[in-house]
């Protein structure tokens, strides 16, 4: 697949170095950029996947409307029913640039509707569990 991710344990000895509430991450639109989530819960990466996705097209846009921003910043929030149904997800879209407020009105406006990750949701998608290439672990597993 084109677009990867990962996430897996860490058997080093170098100890975790960061909280994940303050991530500071390089950044390839930006230089560097700060990641905020509570917890690494899937709910919360759902919604900094958005977040993400939607700063990515805010500095993208601005970069190719001339637009120079001095702070971006795209709050996503949202919760679950026991059963995992969303409730619904807002995102907010705060920016500062060399521009006219209604230009970064359109602005946030045009990230967020060429979001990705905002069609994938309101759409929805096949999601599917493919096997690794091998399972490993000690011991055999049992099928029943």
């Amino acid at each position: 697949m084109a677009h990867e991710a990962e996430i897996r344990t860490h058997h080093g000895t170098v100890e975790a170095a960061i909280e994940p509430e303050s991530i500071v991450v390089r950044h390839h639109r930006v230089g560097v950029a700060e990641m905020r989530v509570a917890q690494l819960t899937g709910g919360r990466l759902l919604h900094l996947a958005l977040a993400g996705c939607v700063f990515n097209n805010v500095n993208r846009l601005a970069r190719d409307r001339g637009i120079a921003l001095t702070d971006a910043s795209v709050r996503v929030a949202g919760d679950f029913t026991s059963d995992g149904a969303s409730t619904g997800i807002d995102c907010t879209v705060d920016i500062k640039g060399d521009t006219e407020s209604d230009e970064l009105q359109k602005l946030a406006q045009d990230a967020f509707d060429d979001s990705t990750v905002v069609l994938v949701l309101k759409r929805a998608t096949t999601v599917t569990l493919v096997p690794p290439h091998s399972w490993g672990g000690g011991a055999e597993r049992r099928r029943g």
